[in-house]
């Protein structure tokens, strides 16, 4: 398998940077998987008197790296800040999603799998599953996703169901 780690946080580069160098690896060079670490400085090297970095970017860019990989998803799509950088406190899908689908839901009865993979709680597994589920019967109710080991309440804000939105309780945070 072909691998590559990167050190986030030591040298400047932007989140935009890092993930580019990704895809550009993902899709040229067959690469399987990246790596991310958060710099931490260590005693007696050229970056000791350097900033550790917050390991909430590490995560970040683990998650926006596998929406490149995995979900389909282009770098247009990453809810990158001014500067390059994704937000610390907000998973890049969510925060897609809250850009992209609150005003235009996706109906999980007729959805393409890319379509599914795009919302929160649905991946690439939980796409088919959705996908096998609703030749059978119609979703009607966060309850039918539920029994398909779909994070119902995640995914709810941004779905219908038979033409509808379920009802469901808002998160008090969103992280």
């Amino acid at each position: 398998s072909t691998t590559t780690q990167f050190v986030v946080g030591a040298v400047g580069e932007s989140d935009l940077e890092l993930l580019q160098t990704a895809e550009y690896l993902y899709r040229r060079t067959r690469l399987q998987r990246a790596y991310f670490s958060a710099f931490h400085p260590v005693q007696d090297t050229p970056f000791e008197h350097l900033p550790a970095e917050d390991k909430r970017r590490q995560n970040r860019l683990y998650q926006s790296s596998f929406l490149l990989r995995d979900y389909d998803f282009s770098m247009e799509e990453m809810p990158f800040a001014p500067g390059g950088n994704l937000p610390l406190d907000l998973d890049p899908k969510l925060a897609w999603a809250q850009a992209n689908l609150a005003e235009n839901p996706v109906e999980l009865n007729r959805a393409h799998r890319s379509h599914l993979m795009r919302v929160p709680g649905v991946g690439p597994r939980r796409a088919q599953v959705i996908l096998q589920a609703r030749r059978a019967n119609t979703l009607r109710e966060l309850q039918d996703l539920r029994k398909l080991g779909i994070q119902a309440d995640r995914a709810a804000p941004f779905i219908l169901l038979d033409g509808k939105r379920p009802a469901f309780q808002p998160a008090l945070f969103t992280t």
